[in-house]
């Protein structure tokens, strides 16, 4: 894609002419004859509020409320992004995916999570070829998202908040990030060029919990996905995320979650994984 490649130097970066180019012009051409087909025919597309309550909805867990948005909303109303069926419907998820995970990090969900959930939900729809799978994929998306965003409003509720520190930001997203490592509040404040006390003290204003408590739920949460949607048996997910012994994380994870880890596959795997990917 013109101006956009990952590939690149990081440092050559495109601007825009400032005066208009013919690429521009066709746009502007393409906006006026959308413009008046759109009101001869009578049509427009859903509206801006009905997005904002979607995202709002998202934004503090409201699964009840977002379901109310599909409800409400008219498929004929959406917008054109491409003159092929399949492709349009593609792009139309893709932006709504893109929206939702933003939405659910100005609910509280770690942006790298968001960011990486929504890069792999992006890549799903890629594969798909049926738009009933494609829209499917968008909704469970946003329902995901939804249920990130209300377990981080439930994590902190009641507590007091200082919310939208950069170095807090930047300490979850370090620890999401190494979550296979045995992190400690000194290896993070040192990777962060921090004071490990201030750090901490920091967190737990921030998060409402201690920077230890957080690495534990969040290997938790891990180790939930990977009891559902892989094979790797309950010793090397012990391994994986760093506890001592299979006997450790199960104890932590019965008191976390209220159930074994045996328990757990039994009851959420997935009945259509078969394989490690």
């Amino acid at each position: 894609m013109d101006g956009f490649d990952p590939e690149r130097n990081s440092r050559d970066v495109y601007f825009p002419d400032k005066e208009s180019g013919p690429h521009e012009n066709q746009v502007q051409k393409r906006y006026q004859n959308t413009v008046f087909n759109n009101q001869e025919e009578n049509r427009s597309h859903n509206s801006y509020e009905e997005e904002q309550r979607e995202m709002q909805s998202i934004e503090t867990g409201d699964v009840e409320m977002l379901e109310s948005c599909w409800a409400s909303v008219q498929p004929q109303s959406y917008g054109t992004f491409s003159k092929n069926r399949i492709r349009n419907v593609k792009d139309l998820c893709i932006a709504l995916i893109a929206l939702a995970s933003r939405a659910s990090i100005r609910g509280g969900t770690t942006p790298e999570i968001a960011f990486t959930m929504c890069d792999s939900y992006v890549q799903q729809i890629e594969e798909s070829t049926t738009a009933e799978i494609i829209v499917q994929l968008a909704h469970r998306a946003e329902l995901r998202f939804a249920e990130l965003a209300g377990e981080s409003g439930n994590k902190n509720a009641g507590q007091s908040r200082i919310p939208g520190s950069p170095c807090v930001e930047k300490c979850k997203t370090y620890i999401f990030s190494h979550l296979h490592e045995k992190l400690t509040v000194k290896s993070i404040a040192d990777t962060m060029r921090m004071n490990p006390n201030y750090l901490s003290e920091l967190f737990r204003k921030s998060e409402g919990v201690t920077i230890l408590q957080y690495i534990l739920q969040e290997k938790i949460h891990l180790a939930e996905n990977m009891l559902v949607y892989s094979d790797y048996t309950y010793g090397e997910i012990a391994t994986y995320l760093g506890f001592s012994s299979q006997s450790h994380l199960c104890r932590h994870f019965k008191k976390n979650v209220r159930m074994t880890p045996g328990e757990y596959r039994k009851r959420y795997k997935s009945a259509d994984f078969s394989s490690r990917p």
